[in-house]
């Protein structure tokens, strides 16, 4: 696909985000370039949260255990897997279809497309503060209303309630996993003992 196409299916993920999922599942890459892919949008995820924090010195709204570029990168990525996965086995005891190269394709194009959206707020906070909040916002309420639609058409529902219901369950189950993600980096980090 060339530049143009991207910038137009990027366009259309968000005026018509069911035709975009279509899209992209049909577009069948390896499922190696997809992983690949994940993990390079956590990198990137990671190097705007240490750039972020370059620019905009102050204190961090995370945690101090989360102020590392490789424990924040593993946190993303963490919870980019658990994502994937929570989707498509929600998705599945909810009836539906889809495959997890369905769903992993849909994941990092979303995720891409937050990149993106990232470094145009990174830019708007130095220049104009209230646009670039205005902006993550919006691109969080666009983003939810996204991926709905594509839980529908990764599933195969023809229903965005049900969908709903799959994000839902999904919410659930991957605040469950960053739970024991986040005790079990934090054991180590924090020099906690096993016997205490």
């Amino acid at each position: 696909m060339t530049a143009a196409g991207w910038r137009q299916l990027a366009v259309v993920s968000v005026t018509d985000p069911a035709a975009a999922a279509r899209a992209l599942i049909a577009l069948r890459p390896p499922r190696e370039a997809l992983w690949t892919a994940l993990v390079l949008v956590a990198v990137l995820n990671t190097l705007i949260f240490v750039l972020s924090g370059m620019l905009v010195p102050g204190p961090s709204p995370l945690p101090a255990m989360l102020s590392s570029p490789v424990i924040y990168f593993a946190i993303v990525a963490g919870g980019l897997v658990l994502t994937v996965y929570a989707i498509f086995w929600t998705g599945r005891a909810f009836g539906g279809q889809g495959a997890v190269e369905d769903i992993l394709v849909l994941i990092v194009w979303m995720q891409s497309l937050r990149v993106l959206v990232q470094v145009a707020a990174l830019v708007l906070v130095l220049t104009a503060p209230l646009l670039s909040a205005l902006l993550v916002f919006a691109a969080a309420l666009i983003g939810l209303y996204m991926l709905v639609h594509f839980i529908d058409q990764a599933h195969r529902f023809g229903s965005p309630g049900r969908a709903i219901g799959v994000l839902i369950a999904s919410v659930l189950a991957i605040v469950l996993g960053l739970s024991v993600l986040l005790s079990l980096l934090a054991g180590p980090i924090l020099g906690v003992s096993s016997h205490v």
